[in-house]
């Protein structure tokens, strides 16, 4: 039995990500439907930010997947890129990872479709098969609130809550 995780990012019905690694030919394919969709067809840096970051993993080449070398190679920075100067990369990683529960949010997929997701604190993106959760008749709902707060170095902290 495979063990799985619920990622709570479409309305009402949380996708239930099931470990298993797809193929890197499944991967690019599914890397290609995300760049031409909507949100993505206009957003060149964006793309090519997704881009370079997946076929950096796929290479086997994830351990340089880094502010520095996304800076350089997405973003047109030169050697003299001090990331704690210029924030560029962390907030198109932000931006980035929004667009991409954006994208999930307006897709009805199937279970072979493939999420490509890039986990807070890094920009390593991890890939596994989907399956929706169909809706169960007992009446509950999911519920997922989120908040921000703000502290005063302008440090953003994140809280969300889920329940059924």
């Amino acid at each position: 039995m495979n063990p799985e995780v619920l990622i709570p990012f479409i309305e009402g019905k949380p996708i239930r990500v099931i470990p298993k690694t797809p193929s890197q030919d499944v991967i690019r394919k599914q890397l290609s439907t995300i760049l031409q969709s909507r949100g993505f067809r206009h957003a060149g840096r964006m793309g090519r930010f997704l881009k370079f970051v997946v076929e950096k993993t796929l290479a086997g080449c994830s351990s340089e997947l880094c502010e520095y070398s996304i800076a350089m190679s997405v973003y047109d920075r030169d050697e003299s890129f001090d990331p704690g100067i210029d924030p560029i990369v962390r907030n198109e990683a932000r931006r980035l990872r929004q667009k991409l529960v954006e994208y999930y949010q307006l897709r009805c997929g199937d279970e072979s479709e493939i999420v490509i997701d890039i986990p807070k604190g890094g920009y390593v993106p991890v890939f596994s098969f989907a399956s929706h959760r169909q809706a169960s008749n007992d009446g509950r709902q999911y519920r997922l609130t989120v908040s921000l707060t703000r502290i005063a170095d302008d440090t953003e902290i994140w809280h969300s809550q889920h329940e059924y």
